[in-house]
């Protein structure tokens, strides 16, 4: 028994040091003719583990839910790459633009890479690898943290982060700017929209939620901030619906989501229109992005018969040929939009909306749903400002999240149906006993 309690910790300290790991080292890559990233080999490491300990004890009940719950949320990668395929196919590209395009798909932030990191610390785990996952980030970005206090000393950190937070990010200091971590502040803005529609009172869950909210809040995204807000003034509204009547919250959750779709090719068409060009006419600051979108006019057209170019298109023209001073479009939208064409642009929408909404949500799990609509609304909020869903370590958050909340209960479901009862493996156990 106690071997057995030695080999588990051991189990425990090696995933969570390679989530660390993969949170930890931001900007480094491998150059293997092909630059992949130390985020996402120890992506790859996360997932190849969990196979391996698959192969030796195998569960297969609940290896079958994690490894179908990533499949299912990362079906947009499959939807820009069939997409991809069929606009190189009419158009008769070279072979070059094809593997270019794939690359950026696969190589630099794999969608489906991510989600099986996250489903391997729930297959490890159950649902407490949403928190050995959140011990991860804090982990690695407190380290980062620390690093830039004692540069600076902690005096100089904390002035000018209160001076950040009073002024709402209006006056951002020198120490305090090296403390904006884009990818893991957007992680932490997840987590925290996890953690205030699902509250403990439980010390070590307010620990985590006091460390979040402290490196959230020392990278200080407004545009996450304004997503947090929405997103959980929705999630209660809908829970508070829910109370009454579970099937028209789930109702008015899809037609919600169905609107958001709406809302996202009306948002392309408003930029299209030069409704940008308005705002700054009106003394609106649209940090360049006039000029950005005026650049990229000739690459598209919004109407039915607009084809697309192919996943990868727009990044490549801003990098080699057009001189705009960014190396993105820095709007997740437009940017699939020319990549993927009118009718492209739609499907993949809905693959990231309606479909995962949906899925999480089946069989009644009006929790699952709402948290995943929140999530995804989330997501789109902070991705009309930066190109977020470029972020793979934010995908792989989102991933964990979505599929976490109800994951042991659809194991459990899932081992009835092949098996006709529930193992003492999967029996639940308080599997989310670390809080």
């Amino acid at each position: 028994m106690e071997e057995n309690k030695i080999l588990a910790k051991a189990k425990e300290f090696y995933f969570i040091v390679v989530a660390v790991m993969m949170y930890y080292f931001l900007n480094e890559y491998l150059d293997v003719g092909l630059h992949i990233t130390y985020r996402h080999i120890f992506a790859l490491i996360l997932a190849f583990s969990a196979i391996l300990l698959f192969l030796y004890k195998p569960n297969i009940a609940r290896g079958l839910t994690a490894f179908k719950e990533a499949v299912v949320y990362s079906i947009p990668l499959a939807v820009t790459t069939v997409v991809s395929l069929f606009i190189w196919f009419v158009q008769t590209v070279d072979v070059g633009v094809i593997s270019r395009g794939l690359s950026s798909s696969f190589i630099y932030a794999n969608m489906l890479s991510f989600a099986l990191a996250a489903g391997a610390m729930l297959y490890i785990f159950g649902k407490k690898g949403i928190w050995y996952n959140l011990i991860a980030i804090l982990t690695a970005n407190i380290f980062m943290l620390i690093t830039i206090i004692i540069q600076h000393g902690l005096d100089n950190y904390l002035t000018e982060f209160i001076t950040l937070i009073t002024t709402f990010a209006g006056v951002t200091g020198d120490i305090i700017v090296q403390a904006e971590i884009h990818e893991l502040a957007f992680c932490l803005g997840a987590y925290l929209i996890y953690m205030l529609y699902k509250p403990r009172k439980n010390i070590i869950f307010l620990i985590l939620l006091f460390l979040s909210l402290f490196c959230f809040l020392s990278a200080f995204k407004r545009i996450g901030i304004i997503a947090i807000v929405i997103a959980l003034a929705f999630g209660y509204l809908l829970k508070f619906i829910a109370r009454f009547n579970q099937k028209t919250a789930s109702r008015l959750m899809i037609a919600l989501t169905v609107v958001v779709v709406l809302l996202l090719i009306g948002y392309i068409a408003l930029i299209a229109g030069d409704a940008f060009e308005l705002l700054e006419k009106a003394g609106i600051n649209t940090s360049g992005r006039v000029e950005i979108y005026n650049a990229v006019d000739e690459f598209y057209e919004f109407n039915p018969g607009f084809l697309g170019n192919g996943i990868g298109f727009l990044t490549y023209q801003l990098n080699t040929f057009m001189n705009v001073g960014v190396a993105s479009v820095h709007n997740d939208f437009l940017q699939h939009f020319v990549d993927l064409g009118f009718w492209g642009y739609i499907i993949w929408l809905i693959s990231m909306t309606v479909l995962r909404v949906w899925y999480f949500g089946r069989k009644g799990r009006v929790e699952s749903a709402i948290l995943t609509f929140m999530l995804t609304l989330y997501l789109i909020i902070v991705s009309t400002t930066d190109n977020t869903m470029n972020y793979p370590l934010l995908t792989g958050v989102l991933a964990l999240l979505m599929m976490g909340n109800g994951f042991d209960d659809n194991v459990q479901q899932t081992e009835i149906k092949m098996f006709g009862y529930v193992s003492k493996a999967n029996r639940e156990e308080d599997s989310d006993s670390l809080l």
